[in-house]
């Protein structure tokens, strides 16, 4: 199954895919976070879509509405999205994506599961790239920008540069994003707290 269109809704952080047929048998079907900002379900598309930023999914007739943490966020995560929508509702797909569209990363050059085991500033080195990648750029179009401080076990210290060191926002949607993306692509134990 393909997308065949994204439509912008009247949220700002939210876009609808439209794919090339059904994905749903009639009934729409929709997945949020639970309080702890995790995926309890078994919907593998759904998951997916949680481990790159999204808080909200929706599925009805031919379409797939993701809400992201923030609508900045999509300038990072479109390909993530897109991949995780055209790979699970159409496994053989999977071959298909455009892979190419992707840009390499860290998580290309480390082994995720051997990552728990690396002593504190090797995690804080692949941290701080990890937020080179997917948090600074969406931070930056605000005005601001954050420090990976140390990691300490499973505590990740920031701090917000910036803008974002006076946005209200910083304690609630953008550190819930950050822990997000770490938790989902490094170590579901992180923690991040701010300095």
């Amino acid at each position: 199954m393909k997308i065949i269109d994204r439509q912008e809704t009247p949220n700002p952080a939210a876009y609808k895919f439209i794919m090339d047929g059904p994905v749903t048998e009639g009934k729409p079907e929709s997945f949020t976070l639970n309080e702890d900002d995790e995926y309890l379900g078994n919907n593998a598309l759904a998951k997916a879509l949680f481990a790159v930023g999204a808080m909200e999914v929706f599925l009805c007739d031919n379409y797939v509405s993701v809400t992201m943490f923030t609508e900045s966020a999509w300038q990072y995560f479109i390909n993530d999205v897109r991949f995780a929508i055209e790979t699970h509702l159409s496994p053989e797909a999977k071959e298909e994506v455009e892979i190419k569209e992707k840009k390499e990363s860290v998580l290309d050059r480390i082994n995720v599961d051997e990552f728990p085991e690396l002593d504190n500033e090797e995690k804080r080195k692949i941290v701080d790239e990890l937020m080179d990648e997917m948090v600074r750029p969406v931070l930056a179009n605000d005005g601001g920008g954050m420090e990976v401080l140390r990691v300490e076990g499973n505590d990740v210290w920031i701090k917000y540069q910036g803008a974002c060191g006076s946005c209200p926002s910083s304690t609630g949607g953008t550190l819930r994003g950050i822990e997000k993306v770490l938790k989902g692509y490094l170590n579901p134990e992180f923690n991040v707290k701010i300095s």
